[in-house]
């Protein structure tokens, strides 16, 4: 009988085969059993601290990972494994020290990156000093001008034909970073913001070049070059940190409106480096026509813009009419900011080969066939756009003219929020499904060969920043019918014919002519002023440099509304608001999860509440906190630092509890902050698994002999917190 013990790679295999079929008890069996042959073997001394931490004893992993790691320094894993064990402990402040010894070895890890975004904040020690007032915002020449292209980035992920936004972003950057840099100009840098690791990289140059040009030239984004060039230019985790440089301007030439916790991205890169930073504002849609919009969109839109009062040290705008509602709705928040109006441009076609090559891509297309007469509608299907008065307009003109005399309609633009009605209208119409064609993922080549051939092009929209197709088409030498209001009276200003806004019957009386009067059409295309609407990009990309080299003046950062009560929630009726601005503003640090309607969870460790309040450093203050208290409850230490040396105050708070705090202190030279430690927190049982400290769900700050805002305060805090309970 073979009474010989089974070979050491023999007890390995049988253990990694329990392990695969999750049978740890017996597989922590035949991994002692390996060990006791091989007891230096690092890996597989992982491997059994994965069985136990499975069985259960999350303690006797942690000590099996330790000795993983004394026996192999070098390596991220076992580091790596003692950070989620730790975490799973709730002992945050050992998780975050090993899972930084794991990315000191392995730096460039984008996993361990991610899990350090996670833990960051708990290695931050708070500071027992002076609240000192933030470093102005520098003044003087740019030393460097600086571009986020996060959204853009964003949407490219996603989608390879670029809407209006995008479409102005990638003719504005592709002309600067095209053009010879003149002397004296400061570098260009592309960057972008990544939230799952707080980090701002560089955005490869070339790389971005070469997506624009693959944009232009076709429509499909499952094709291998697009994909391989969009994941080159997307890779942040394979990308170094942006070098940006003190005394530099960032400016954003799209929107950030939707990228995660973009205001407090900034200003965590504010406080590494003072820069300038500039927002390009296409529209206020959101805000003039909220019926138009997704609440969703409204919201982040609400919040973006409101938000501008608080960050931006001037803006872009592409109209006169977009500033105009700019400083309508940014009155009420604040001093305003200075602006600039860069028109967009529209450059035709280039050289003859290129005129061939869209022509061909034009007849690639499902519509129009070949030599048909139509008419061109580019814009998104979508309510604000109000195709269903296009299509209205469309099926009058076939009963007054017959079907024969009326062009084909082709509409270019993908299905958008509440685009129902018109698709519903053509559905259910013969006649319109016949003669109304709808397109979408077409390519800029292919778009400017229908440029090219149309009869002429109508846009119709309750409301525009600028309207691209509009110069679009005129910079083609193509008639754009289209209503008179908003920043359509700019951009169709060289040549466009205007109807009075959603009157059907003016604009079928309009229509009509110009597909039965052929030197009619003729004539007004003759008046077309192709030079103003073929603007170049690289004009408009001159005017945008030379509004962003403008000198700036050093300033402060600005100071918090003393006696308002500032609610962090996100609820309530969506509006760029003082204290929405505020609300986005207070929040400091990687402490905090994000904004829910009732108001924002902390996180396990020290969450930061910045109120730079414009009072005199020693000034008697006092702060209400109206707070919830998390699933199970918790115990937790605040205080608000000012003049530096402030003990902790502890506090115990029930399950979903809510209450009103209240905190003393003195100013510091740079105001107040609020400090709240939760140590390892509590689980909320989220999907997302997160570990919370206390909820906030409101804050007012003001002087000590501010007798008023002190009984409204409590007042207010009592009736809310009564409501919710």
């Amino acid at each position: 009988m073979d009474t010989s013990k089974p070979r050491p790679e023999a007890l390995r295999a049988e253990a990694d085969a329990m392990r695969d079929q999750r049978r740890w008890a017996e597989a922590e069996i035949a991994y002692r059993a390996y060990l006791a042959e091989r007891p230096r073997h690092w890996e597989i001394i992982v491997q059994l601290a994965h069985c136990v931490k499975e069985r259960g004893d999350l303690e006797g992993a942690l000590a099996l990972y330790r000795e993983a790691e004394a026996l192999e320094p070098r390596d991220f894993d076992p580091p790596l494994q003692i950070s989620h064990a730790l975490r799973m402990l709730g002992r945050g402040a050992e998780a975050a020290a090993a899972i930084a010894r794991a990315l000191a070895i392995a730096p460039y890890n984008a996993f361990l990156r991610r899990a350090d975004a996670l833990l960051r904040h708990r290695r931050l020690v708070p500071d027992d000093g002076a609240v000192q007032p933030a470093p102005p915002r520098p003044g003087g020449v740019p030393t460097q001008l600086a571009f986020d292209v996060s959204d853009l980035l964003a949407y490219l992920r996603e989608a390879r034909t670029p809407t209006g936004i995008q479409r102005v972003q990638m003719g504005m950057l592709g002309a600067m970073l095209a053009a010879r840099r003149a002397p004296g100009l400061p570098p260009l840098l592309l960057m972008a913001f990544e939230p799952s690791t707080w980090r701002w990289w560089h955005v490869d140059e070339r790389a971005f070049r070469e997506v624009l040009g693959l944009a232009r030239l076709g429509a499909r984004a499952d094709d291998p070059a697009w994909r391989a060039a969009t994941a080159v230019l997307c890779h942040a985790d394979g990308r170094p940190d942006a070098a940006l440089k003190p005394g530099a301007t960032l400016a954003t030439l799209g929107n950030a409106w939707g990228v995660e916790d973009y205001f407090r991205g900034l200003r965590a890169l504010r406080a590494r480096v003072p820069f300038r930073y500039v927002a390009f504002v296409h529209d206020c849609v959101p805000l003039v026509m909220p019926e138009h919009c997704l609440d969703l969109t409204v919201r982040l839109y609400a919040r973006w813009f409101a938000a501008l009062a608080l960050h931006a040290d001037a803006l872009l705008a592409n109209s006169e009419s977009t500033l105009r509602d700019v400083r309508q709705f940014a009155a009420p928040l604040g001093p305003e900011r200075p602006a600039t109006v860069v028109r967009l441009a529209a450059e035709g076609l280039g050289p003859p080969a290129e005129a061939e090559a869209a022509r061909v891509a034009a007849a690639a297309l499902p519509a129009p066939l070949p030599g048909e007469r139509f008419v061109l509608f580019v814009a998104t299907l979508e309510s604000r756009k109000n195709h269903l008065l296009v299509f209205q307009a469309w099926l009058a003109l076939i009963r007054q003219l017959g079907a024969a005399a009326v062009p084909r309609l082709v509409c270019v633009g993908k299905p958008g929020w509440h685009a129902e009605a018109a698709l519903g209208l053509r559905e259910r119409s013969p006649a319109l499904r016949r003669q109304v064609s709808v397109l979408h993922d077409v390519s800029d080549l292919a778009l400017a060969g229908l440029y090219a051939r149309c009869d002429f092009t109508i846009y119709n929209s309750f409301h525009e920043g600028w309207g691209l197709p509009v110069s679009e088409s005129l910079a083609a030498g193509k008639l754009a019918v289209v209503p008179a209001q908003s920043g359509l009276l700019e951009s169709g200003a060289p040549g466009a014919v205007f109807f009075p806004p959603q009157d059907e019957p003016a604009l079928v009386e309009t229509l009509a002519r110009l597909i039965t009067d052929a030197g009619h059409r003729a004539a007004l295309e003759a008046r077309i002023d192709r030079k103003a609407a073929g603007r170049r990009w690289d004009q408009a990309a001159a005017e945008a440099m030379d509004a962003l080299m403008q000198p700036g003046r050093e300033e402060p950062e600005p100071a918090l509304p003393l006696g308002q009560r500032l609610a962090l929630g996100t609820g309530g009726p969506p509006a760029a608001t003082l204290a929405a601005a505020w609300a986005e503003r207070l929040r400091q640090g990687l402490g905090w999860w994000w904004q829910e309607a009732w108001g924002c969870w902390t996180r396990d460790g020290v969450a930061t509440l910045a109120l730079p309040a414009d009072v005199p450093a020693g000034t008697a203050m006092r702060v209400v906190l109206e707070l919830r208290g998390p699933p199970g409850g918790h115990a937790l230490r605040l205080r608000l630092r000012g003049a530096g040396g402030e003990g902790w105050r502890r506090l115990a708070i029930g399950p979903d509890q809510r209450i009103a705090c209240v905190l003393q202190g003195r100013a510091g030279p740079g105001g107040l902050v609020v400090e709240i430690d939760a140590g390892d927190g509590v689980k909320l049982g989220d999907r997302g698994n997160r570990m919370v400290g206390v909820g906030v769900v409101a804050l007012m700050a003001c002087r000590e002999d501010d007798l008023a805002s002190r009984l409204a305060a409590l007042e207010r805090a009592e009736g809310v917190l009564e409501g919710m309970g």
